[in-house]
C-alpha cells in the first residue's frame, strides 16, 4: 500500500543540543516532500539542556553553570519546557505527512494524546509499566515523567519528538543546569524536579537496554499508524541542511532571543516593570513582563512552555500590544483577535489565560510604586 512503508534512521550525535540542528530540518524537508515519512532515532555522548522557543534562558537556565561544566545549550524552534537530555536518554522524532495516517487530529492537543497513548501501550506491553498520557504533553508513571514531548504542524507536514528517560539522569548535574519556576509543579503533584523526573531503570529495578526500549516504540507505532518502518539514511539535503543551520543555530543572537535584555534593551526612566507567572492546568506556563509608560504598554515580553502553530505567533501578539492601552479591554481585543485567525494554534491555553497573566504583570508593577 503506498504510503505504508516509512524510513527509519539511526543517528549518533554529541549532544540533544545538536539535534535541534536536525528537527527543523526534517520538517522544512518534509513539507516541501523532499523526503519520506521519517522516525529517527538519536543517541548522545554527553549531556545539554535544551531550550524550546518561547523560554528565556536567563529565567530557566543557569547558562554560567552549563559553560563551566561543558553542557551545551541548544535552543529548538518549537513550544515546550526547557528539557535536559544525557547519554542515559534517547530522542526520537516522528515526521510524516498527517494525510497518510487517517483520521489524525487537526488540533495539537488532541494530537499529542493520539501518538502518546499509543507509546504509553507499547511500553506497558513491552515492560508492564503503568504508563498513562498526561496533558498538554507527557508520559508518566504514577505521576512521574518518564518522557516529555513536543509537536508541531508545518502546512501537512507532522513532527512529533520525544526523550524517553532509559537510564537514571545525572540528577546532581539536571538540578543545577534547570531552574524552574515554582508555578512549574502547580498543577503536578511533585513539586521539584528530583520527584517529578523517573527513568524506565529506576521504575524496573535494572537497565534496559536502548535497543529494547526502542523495539517497544517502534513496534507500538507500527501497530497505531499502520505503517512498517525500513532502514535508511540521511540524504544529502538532509545533511547540507543541519551543516548551514549550524551557524545560526548556536549563535548567542539565537540562544538569548528570548531574554529581556534581547528583547528590551535598557529601560528608560519613568517606565514601571511588573512580572507575573501562571501556570494553566494542563496546559503551559505563561510568564509576562510588561513595561508600562503612563497608562500604555511601553514593551512587552511573553515566555514560557508555549506550544502554538505557527511558532512566531506568540511574538506577532507581543507586537501588536505595544503601545495598546495597558488595561483588560485593550488587551482583551488584541489578545482575542490573534486566537481568532485562521490556522492558529495556541494548545491548552485560552485567550483569559494571557490577558490574566499580562495583567497581573501590570498590576505588580503599579505595586512597585
Amino acid at each position: 500500500m503506498p504510503g505504508r512503508e516509512w524510513r527509519l534512521l539511526e543517528l549518533k550525535l554529541s549532544s540533544y543540543a545538536r539535534a535541534a540542528l536536525y528537527m527543523p530540518t526534517v520538517l522544512a524537508l518534509k513539507e516541501e516532500g523532499k523526503i519520506p515519512n521519517t522516525f529517527a532515532w538519536i543517541s548522545f555522548e554527553k549531556p545539554s539542556t535544551c531550550l524550546f522557543y518561547y523560554n528565556d534562558p536567563v529565567q530557566e537556565v543557569d547558562l554560567k553553570f552549563c559553560r563551566e561544566q561543558g553542557i551545551e545549550v541548544g535552543r529548538r524552534d518549537t513550544g515546550g519546557a526547557p528539557y535536559w537530555m544525557d547519554p542515559g536518554t534517547i530522542l526520537f522524532v516522528l515526521c510524516f505527512d498527517r494525510r497518510d495516517v487517517p483520521g489524525f487530529p487537526e488540533k495539537i492537543p488532541e494530537a499529542y494524546r493520539f501518538l502518546i497513548d499509543g507509546s504509553a501501550q507499547a511500553v506497558f506491553r513491552r515492560f508492564h509499566i503503568p504508563a498513562v498520557f498526561r496533558p498538554l504533553n507527557d508520559l508518566e508513571v504514577q505521576g512521574r515523567k518518564i518522557a516529555g514531548h513536543t509537536l508541531t504542524f508545518s502546512g501537512n507536514a507532522c513532527r512529533w519528538a520525544g526523550g524517553p528517560q532509559v537510564l537514571k539522569p545525572r540528577m546532581e548535574l539536571m538540578s543545577r543546569a534547570l531552574k524552574p519556576s515554582p508555578e512549574k509543579f502547580a498543577d503536578k503533584e511533585a513539586k521539584t524536579m528530583e520527584a517529578r523526573v523517573t527513568s524506565f531503570e529506576e521504575l524496573l529495578g535494572w537497565p534496559p537496554s536502548f535497543e529494547e526500549v526502542k523495539e517497544a516504540y517502534i513496534s507500538g507505532l507500527e501497530e497505531e499508524l499502520r505503517v512498517v518502518f525500513y532502514p535508511g539514511e540521511l540524504t544529502a539535503e538532509e545533511k547540507a541542511m543541519m551543516a548551514e543551520r549550524e551557524k545560526r543555530d548556536f549563535s548567542e543572537a539565537w540562544i538569548m532571543a528570548m531574554s529581556e535584555e534581547r528583547k528590551f534593551g535598557s529601560i528608560p526612566p519613568g517606565v514601571q516593570r511588573g512580572e507575573h507567572v501562571v501556570k494553566v492546568p494542563q496546559g503551559p506556563l505563561i510568564r509576562a513582563v510588561v513595561l508600562v509608560r503612563g497608562e500604555r504598554i511601553f514593551n512587552i515580553s511573553l515566555t514560557g512552555s508555549i506550544h502554538c502553530v505557527p511558532v512566531e505567533i506568540v511574538e506577532q501578539m507581543e507586537a501588536a500590544l505595544k503601545g495598546s492601552a495597558a488595561t483588560e479591554e485593550g488587551i482583551g481585543e488584541v489578545v482575542h483577535s490573534f486566537f481568532q485567525k485562521p490556522m492558529v494554534q495556541i494548545a491548552g491555553a485560552k485567550p483569559e489565560d494571557f490577558i490574566h497573566t499580562i495583567m497581573g504583570a501590570i498590576k505588580k508593577g503599579k505595586e512597585k510604586l
